[in-house]
């Protein structure tokens, strides 16, 4: 590598560093206001509903917008109103049976027979539990969630990361992604995005597929990503963080998406973004540098300081709007 080269890619680095350094201070803006401790409370705290009780909460009350149970309401600051009916619900009892298996673990052989204890949840069976709809609580409002982006992508971009998608011998598909934006299938090798969002969530929501591959999930974990909310946090704050540095290097500033998301992925712990920094940062720049000549070094100067711009009307804009 030239000296000239060299040079390039230490500017790049810093300057990619610096866009990271901006996300974490962003975060940590978050983290400490009123709005952002309610909308931790409200992801923590709001329940993942199957089909069968969607249909219950429909039956029961067909105008719900958005439910909880009496205590989780209580939580978030809003309380039901005096002689409101719950909405009746399902809620499985699980327990924890100890499950044995041969250990596959790395390091040394294990003896014959030697197991591995991992505690798993079994299904015992359900009862019936109530919730109430916001629509039935008095308090303050809630912070709204990550807004999608709307608008047209910069020209080429989804082009040249696609072209990284077939690189990494990836499939791109665009079609139904279920309740998520998009998603990656390691066994399968196929990255899809959903099909009726606006360009530019598109290219953002594939940066983000692509921070996945890239930052090596697959392997790192393998076994846990599906098993462990901390893992699953981790890989989602990283490959979100490479998809706000990478769009912002061309401009495009992601924060009413990225910053709640990234809040709520961490937990409001932004040393999870410190600690994670030196590896965004260098598969951010990699991506970067496979993508040009399409992104030049004056692109990503010119998109890190209209990002910086625009930095305090983002945090603002992704709490109040």
């Amino acid at each position: 590598m030239s000296d000239a080269q060299a040079e390039r890619d230490e500017r790049r680095r810093r300057q990619l560093t610096d866009l990271h350094t901006r996300l974490t201070n962003a975060v940590e803006d978050l983290a400490h206001g009123d709005a952002w401790r309610r909308m931790l409370d409200i992801a923590a705290r709001l329940p993942t509903y199957s089909p069968n009780n969607v249909l219950l909460i429909t039956v029961q009350r067909p105008d719900a917008a958005r439910v909880a149970g009496y205590q989780a309401w209580r939580a978030m600051g809003r309380h039901v109103r005096k002689g409101e009916t719950g909405i009746a619900i399902l809620a499985p009892c699980l327990y924890r049976e100890p499950v044995t298996e041969t250990a596959t673990n790395a390091g040394p052989p294990p003896v014959a027979g030697d197991a591995v204890e991992r505690g798993s949840q079994v299904l015992r069976g359900f009862r019936v539990v109530h919730v109430f709809d916001i629509t039935q609580t008095e308090g303050p409002d809630l912070p709204p969630d990550p807004q999608l982006l709307v608008g047209h992508s910069p020209a080429d971009l989804w082009t040249r990361l696609s072209a990284l998608v077939a690189t990494d011998g990836f499939v791109l598909e665009r079609g139904p992604c279920g309740t998520a934006n998009g998603y990656t299938r390691f066994d399968t090798a196929t990255i899809r995005i959903r099909d009726d969002v606006d360009d530019l969530h598109a290219v953002k929501t594939l940066a983000h597929e692509i921070g996945h591959v890239r930052a090596d999930h697959h392997t790192r974990f393998a076994d846990t990503y599906h098993r462990s909310a901390g893992c699953r946090g981790l890989a989602e704050v990283e490959a979100e963080s490479i998809a706000h540095i990478v769009l912002g290097a061309t401009g495009v500033d992601t924060g009413v998406y990225s910053l709640p998301y990234i809040a709520g992925w961490s937990d409001g712990d932004s040393s999870l973004l410190r600690d994670t920094a030196d590896h965004v940062v260098r598969v951010a720049s990699r991506i970067l540098r496979e993508m040009e000549p399409a992104l030049t070094e004056d692109t990503v100067t010119v998109g890190a300081r209209e990002l910086q711009t625009n930095q305090q009307s983002t945090v603002i804009g992704g709490l109040t709007r």
